[in-house]
């Protein structure tokens, strides 16, 4: 029988650390499976978390939350969730070649980006220089006062140009299938 820890988290980004960080420090025992995914990593520099005044690249962000999770006690492991299954007393999770109990699970697992289609090295190249992004929220106050485009149709990318009109007054709703459905 596999001893249950108190809290697994599934997802190892900003989300599932800052859980794994409070749920320590509330002496929980706390294991973070972190698939190595997550789309924080290939911020170049984000001025959207307090504490960092000239910014954080999310690599530095997310390197910076894992240590301080496990200072506090969390378990990080490598790899990705499997299988999950609840009961009435606890969870299984089986990740790779190992099974873990947990009394309780938070998903954290974030959003997947719908990539535009470009070769892999120049969209890496994008990413890196911070041409291309993915979170207008996240996002808008980088590309104040630039030219921008949305790529996307329909009421979510209109909205999602609409709220950058905040920051740039030089907005174009580019549509990937050729036509606007608005």
């Amino acid at each position: 029988m596999v001893t249950p820890v108190d809290c697994l988290i599934v997802g190892g980004g900003p989300a599932g650390l800052t859980a794994a960080i409070y749920a320590v420090r509330f002496r929980l025992s706390v294991v973070v499976i972190d698939a190595g995914q997550s789309r924080a990593a290939a911020i170049p520099c984000s001025h959207n978390h307090a504490g960092f005044p000239d910014g954080v690249s999310g690599s530095d962000l997310l390197a910076r939350m894992r240590r301080q999770a496990v200072r506090f006690g969390a378990v990080i492991h490598h790899g990705r969730v499997e299988r999950l299954v609840g009961s009435a007393r606890q969870f299984q999770a089986d990740v790779q070649t190992q099974r873990l109990a947990a009394r309780a699970v938070i998903l954290a697992t974030g959003v997947t980006n719908r990539r535009p289609p470009m070769p892999d090295d120049l969209h890496a190249a994008a990413i890196a220089a911070g041409r291309l992004r993915y979170c207008p929220v996240c996002d808008g106050f980088e590309v104040t006062d630039q030219a921008l485009a949305v790529i996307g149709t329909g009421d979510h990318g209109v909205k999602e140009a609409q709220f950058l009109r905040s920051y740039s007054d030089r907005i174009s709703l580019i549509s990937p299938e050729r036509t606007h459905d608005l």
